[in-house]
């Protein structure tokens, strides 16, 4: 027991942890391999029209949409690891599948089932940081998963280009296969620390039996009268329409400054990487965050004022301002990768964490189907420019309606509250 306890004082003393964040590491990293193959297979290879390669987001964020609020339920109440570990292997065989495809609406129905797989990875990786993690190293244990996450995006899309010119494209959904596979041969080691329930817990309480529907609407019921997360989860899903609205138009926007230099938006997008992963590392000395309000006000403030500056370039504009734009972008970026995932830590109550998480990722799912749409048909009716101005002072404000209102936070750990009154009976909303 003693030895136990010591582990989980240093985080690199934790071996369960260490080997989830290499699961974790190793497949995040091949997955942006991944998602640069099917971009260019549909954009160079098979010569799709636009209006196909506008269904590639949609495919992939369909299941999070529908499913992920469900896949939380599902993944609290059942093995953690045995779950990641089956659909990492059902990912890399739909992978595999995909090399030998030449059809793109064939393309496009496998890569929207094995994205029905994928569904349960974000709530399922949360729920295992909170079981395996002492609350007091928590911070630390989100902090080193955005940063492998910033550090692909930064690695991962140039390598796999490499690979792709070297090869083809395809030869990245093999590099992406591979890593799944070594992520499966992780979590066999690891799958004895699935017990079906939390194995740290500082109250003791056991696990409960409610039916599936019961844990779901329970699920709404904790989030919905919790404070804390119903602000941090409204806050933050605001702000993500917000930015969505353009995250899809880098493409037109480096297209119209830099015309002759297609490579740009490559350097925006390691820029964006580099400023997330810098946050990250110094939020990496931090131990707690008590200020929520003011951490994901500023966070979405960057952001705005990334947008908003990139808005304002012109023609024969210098490179060096569009990269400095894209490190603010992505230090905002890493601040509320780290901040967010904090606060779904420790404000979920106790085994409820993958649902938490779930719910959260059916809201962005949601976001992700309408907000790239819309965005486009504005770009296309009032320009490239216009909309990052007006998008970028839109997402500052509420960047500064976050930080002014940080009092609405109000008192930590509500959530748990919350779950206790709803045990005993008490009305909820839902």
């Amino acid at each position: 027991m003693e030895k136990q306890v010591a582990e989980k004082v240093f985080l690199w003393k934790n071996r369960t942890y260490l080997m989830i964040f290499s699961s974790y590491a190793i497949s995040t990293f091949g997955k942006f391999f991944d998602m640069l193959a099917v971009m260019l297979m549909f954009g160079y290879v098979l010569q799709s029209e636009p209006w196909m390669i506008a269904l590639i987001p949609v495919v992939y964020a369909f299941p999070h949409a529908l499913f992920s609020q469900f896949a939380g339920v599902f993944i609290d109440k059942n093995k953690k690891v045995r779950i990641m570990l089956l659909a990492d292997l059902l990912t890399a065989i739909f992978t595999v599948i995909l090399i030998f495809i030449s059809n793109p609406w064939v393309m496009l129905g496998v890569i929207l089932v094995r994205s029905c797989f994928t569904v349960v990875h974000f709530p399922a990786q949360q729920a295992l940081v909170r079981q395996v993690v002492h609350p007091n190293l928590i911070l630390k244990a989100v902090t080193l998963n955005g940063t492998v996450n910033q550090l692909s995006k930064i690695i991962g899309p140039f390598l796999g280009a490499s690979i792709a010119a070297v090869f083809s494209p395809k030869m990245s959904f093999v590099v992406y296969a591979a890593a799944l596979l070594i992520s499966v041969c992780i979590l066999l080691i690891i799958r004895h620390v699935d017990t079906g329930e939390p194995a740290i817990t500082l109250e003791g309480e056991k696990a409960e039996n409610d039916t599936f529907w019961k844990t779901w609407r329970k699920g709404w019921t904790i989030m919905l009268r919790s404070k804390v997360l119903l602000l941090s989860i409204s806050f933050s899903s605001v702000a993500f329409l917000s930015i969505q609205l353009v995250d899809a138009q880098f493409a037109v926007l480096t297209r119209e400054l830099f015309p002759n230099n297609p490579s740009v938006l490559g350097w925006l997008m390691s820029a964006v990487g580099l400023g997330a992963v810098g946050i990250m590392l110094f939020m990496n000395r931090l131990k707690r965050i008590k200020r929520y309000g003011w951490f994901l006000g500023s966070s979405i403030l960057f952001i705005g004022a990334g947008l908003f500056f990139m808005g304002m370039l012109w023609h024969g504009a210098s490179f060096w301002w569009l990269i400095g734009a894209s490190l603010v972008i992505g230090v905002g970026t890493g601040l509320f990768s780290v901040v967010f995932s904090y606060i779904l830590q420790i404000e979920s109550p106790e085994g409820k964490v993958g649902q938490m998480s779930g719910m959260y990722n059916s809201l962005t799912g949601v976001i992700l189907l309408l907000g790239p749409i819309a965005g486009g048909f504005l770009v296309q009716l009032f320009g490239v420019f216009s909309i990052f101005q007006v998008i970028g002072m839109f997402t500052i404000m509420i960047g500064v309606t976050g930080i002014l209102l940080e009092r609405l936070w109000g008192k930590k750990g509500e959530a748990k509250e919350v779950d206790e009154k709803a045990d005993k009976g008490e009305r909820g909303i839902v």
